[in-house]
């Protein structure tokens, strides 16, 4: 795949930025029609890429936020660390929290903390680089937070042996079993996990096909013990809140990517703000006007 070009056209950048270790990183900016010196940065999930929140910046930029966002290393069109660029992977999440804190303290300009908006796997690494106080942020709202899988009892018990036996070795670069590449193809809008609304699922879905290098497929061996680690880290550090940033964790209630009862866990520890959201799926952002409304009141409220 060839480098993308960069694009500013005044209002929108989007460029690569080389970070501290080589990688070439994705990052994109936009601003609103007028500068209120407000800044947020959008932080994805796995799997995703900057075209994926087009709407979501739209709804920043209306509130007169400056919006900086990137695409996490292995996925979107940053730099992919395996032959077979579908494969999700990563060698532990550490990795993770030291390209978003490079991207904040670096990348992002500005001497006033961000508000920052992260779904899924982006909540999980912001939780953990605030708790941590890797990172500062004037508030932080997580939608559908990736505090824990939806694996209880023995299945999760294998789940995380086989996974740390292939790092071990040497074999962490094979997809988990039941995953593979990225098939368009098997995208259905009836009884998907994401969204109840349509239009939206196949928005996402034509994005992919007009450019399928954003595609990403299953996680690796690898990423899945690197994430039960830093799930084991997440809960620790939960315990024993640092710098106390007001968070928010935007939890749908029907969500199955991710655990549920997890979020209501780490808020109870740390002491954050839960909104839940009734019959809501994984993407909150992505969701029905209606239940996108629930959201936006629920994120002007508390960032005002």
């Amino acid at each position: 795949m060839e480098p993308e070009s960069p694009i500013d056209n005044g209002r929108k950048a989007i460029r690569t930025e080389t970070f501290p270790d080589g990688a070439r990183i994705r990052v994109g900016r936009w601003r609103p029609s007028s500068e209120t010196g407000q800044t947020a940065v959008l932080i994805h999930g796995r799997t995703e890429f900057l075209e994926k929140y087009a709407e979501t910046i739209g709804e920043l930029t209306a509130r007169g936020f400056e919006v900086w966002s990137m695409d996490w290393r292995g996925q979107g069109l940053s730099a992919r660390s395996l032959a077979n660029r579908q494969k999700g992977h990563i060698d532990r999440f550490d990795t993770y929290l030291n390209d978003l804190a490079h991207f904040l303290t670096d990348i992002v300009p500005g001497t006033a903390p961000p508000v920052i908006l992260a779904h899924s796997m982006g909540g999980h690494i912001v939780a953990r680089a605030i708790l941590e106080n890797r990172i500062t942020a004037s508030r932080v709202v997580l939608t559908a937070p990736m505090f824990d899988l939806p694996m209880t009892g023995l299945g999760r018990v294998a789940a995380e042996t086989i996974a740390k036996a292939a790092v071990t070795l040497g074999l962490g670069n094979l997809y988990a079993p039941g995953t593979g590449d990225y098939d368009p193809d098997r995208d259905r809008f009836d009884g998907n996990a994401l969204t109840n609304d349509r239009t939206r699922f196949n928005a996402l879905n034509a994005a992919l096909r007009e450019n399928p290098d954003l595609g990403l497929g299953g996680p690796t061996l690898g990423w899945v013990s690197a994430a039960f680690g830093s799930i084991k880290e997440l809960r620790t550090v939960s315990s024993t809140p640092g710098v106390p940033t007001p968070v928010i964790v935007c939890t749908p209630l029907s969500d199955t990517v991710v655990s549920v009862t997890a979020q209501s866990d780490i808020c109870q520890n740390a002491g954050w703000e839960q909104r839940r959201f009734e019959n809501a799926r994984h993407e909150i952002l992505l969701e029905t006007d209606s239940l996108r409304r629930d959201f936006w009141m629920a994120f002007e409220d508390f960032v005002a």
